[in-house]
C-alpha cells in the first residue's frame, strides 16, 4: 500500500469546467457505467486455437487455414467489394462447401504469418503475427474494414478484434453434429443452439505486427534497434491483452484515449519493469509539447469525434498531464509484484477518469483508487 492520499473536493479535480460538451463527451469515463465480472474463463473457443497451433508446419501454413476460418482473406482489397454476391455467400453466409477459394489476395510474405496462444490475467487468447509491414495493413483491412480499401496509420501496429464469425468452427460443430443426426435437421440446430452461443463461433483475437512500436524508431528514443523491436513487441502483446481484459471485465475496450494511456502503462511496465514517460509522451507525439507531432498515435483516437482545435489543444494538455500523474503513482507504488497487483493498477486507472488523471491531483486519485482495491484484497 503506497502511504500518500487526497483530501482536495471533487470540483478541484477538474481541469477545467469550462469544457465544450463535445470534448466533455469524450472524457466520459465510459468504465465507471459498466458492470463488472469477478473472474475470468477462457472462451469456449480456444480449444480451437490451441489444436490448430500444434497442427501447423512448413507444409501446412498458417494462412491457408485462416482463409477457412475468415474466407474475407480470399478477396482483394477493393472498394466496395462486399456488396459482391461472391463476397456475401462466402462471409456472411458462410457457402463454402464444395467452392475453391482461391488466393486473390496479394501478400508479401504469408508463408511467415506465424500464431501462439497467449495466457494473460484476461485469460488464453490468440495472437497472429504478421511481420510484414503492408501485409499487416491488408490483413485489417480484409478483417475489420470489409476488404476496403480503409486508411490504416503507419502508427498503429496491433489490433484486438472481438466478435469475428469463424466458419471453420461452425463447419466443424456441422460435421460433428451429422456424425448422430440427419442433415434436414442442421438448420433448426444452428438456429436453437449454434447462433445464440456466440463463444462457439465468434473469435476473440490478437494481430500484431513486428514494426517499432507507435512508428517510433530505436534512434528517436536511444536504443539499439533489436532491442528496441523486441520491446515493441512484447509492448504491444501487453497493451492489446489489457484491452482484452478491460472488454471481459467491462465489456468495453474502446478507441479512446482513456483506454490507450492504461493499455500503454501495463504494456511498458510489463517490458521493461517501469513505466517510462518519455517513451509515453514519444508514442503519443508530444516529446515537444505543446507542440503536437503530426501522424503520432494520439490522432488515432479521435478521428470519429467532433473536435474543434481549441478542444484538441485542451485535449493535449490533458493527456500530457495524465502521463505526468502516471508516472509519479508508477513510481509510489514501485514494481508490479503480482497479477493481483497488475489487476488493481489497471481497475484504479479503468475508474480514474482521463479528467482526473490529470488534474493537479490526479496522482493521489490515482494512488488512493488503488489503495482500496489493495484493502479490499480485489
Amino acid at each position: 500500500m503506497v502511504n500518500q492520499s487526497s483530501s482536495l473536493k471533487k470540483e478541484e479535480h477538474l481541469v477545467d469546467i469550462n469544457l465544450s460538451e463535445e470534448l466533455k463527451t469524450y472524457l466520459s469515463n465510459n468504465f465507471k457505467s459498466k458492470k463488472t465480472i469477478p473472474s475470468f474463463e477462457n472462451d469456449t473457443g480456444i480449444k480451437y486455437w490451441e489444436d490448430l497451433a500444434t497442427k501447423i508446419t512448413a507444409d501446412n501454413l498458417l494462412f491457408n487455414e485462416l482463409k477457412k476460418c475468415y474466407p474475407q482473406l480470399n478477396f482483394p482489397i477493393e472498394a466496395g467489394i462486399e456488396k459482391k454476391e461472391e463476397y456475401k455467400d462466402l462471409v456472411l453466409r458462410g457457402k463454402t462447401e464444395n467452392i475453391n477459394l482461391p488466393f486473390l489476395l496479394e501478400l508479401n510474405d504469408y508463408k511467415n504469418i506465424t500464431l501462439r496462444i497467449n495466457e494473460s490475467i484476461a485469460g488464453k487468447i490468440p495472437i497472429i503475427t504478421v511481420p510484414n509491414k503492408e501485409d499487416f495493413i491488408i490483413i485489417i483491412q480484409c478483417l475489420l474494414y470489409k476488404s476496403n480499401p480503409k486508411h490504416i496509420p503507419q502508427s498503429m501496429g496491433a489490433v484486438l478484434i472481438n466478435g469475428l464469425n469463424n466458419w471453420q468452427k461452425i463447419a466443424i460443430l456441422k460435421s460433428d453434429w451429422l456424425a448422430t443426426n440427419t442433415p434436414e435437421k442442421w438448420s433448426k440446430e444452428f438456429y436453437m443452439s449454434v447462433l445464440p452461443n456466440y463463444d462457439l463461433y465468434k473469435d476473440k483475437l490478437i494481430i500484431i505486427s513486428t514494426k517499432t512500436y507507435s512508428n517510433v524508431s530505436a534512434q528517436q528514443l536511444g536504443l539499439d534497434e533489436s532491442l528496441w523491436l523486441s520491446y515493441s513487441i512484447s509492448i504491444r502483446e501487453e497493451h492489446e491483452c489489457t484491452h482484452l481484459y478491460t472488454l471481459k471485465k467491462f465489456g468495453i475496450a474502446s478507441n479512446n484515449l482513456h483506454d490507450e494511456l492504461i493499455a500503454d502503462y501495463i504494456g511498458i511496465v510489463k517490458t521493461i519493469g517501469k513505466y517510462n514517460k518519455l517513451w509515453m509522451l514519444m508514442f503519443m507525439g508530444l516529446e515537444n509539447y505543446p507542440e503536437y507531432r503530426q501522424g503520432a498515435r494520439l490522432e488515432n483516437y479521435i478521428s470519429d469525434n467532433k473536435l474543434s482545435k481549441e478542444d484538441f489543444i485542451k485535449l493535449i494538455e490533458i493527456v500530457k498531464m495524465a502521463i505526468e500523474n502516471i508516472s509519479i503513482f508508477d513510481e509510489s507504488v514501485g514494481n508490479l509484484q503480482s497479477n493481483r497487483d497488475q489487476i488493481c493498477r489497471i481497475d484504479a486507472l479503468c475508474e480514474t477518469s482521463l479528467e482526473e488523471l490529470s488534474s493537479r491531483n490526479g496522482s493521489s486519485l490515482l494512488i488512493d483508487n488503488y489503495n482500496k482495491r489493495l484493502e479490499k484484497g480485489i
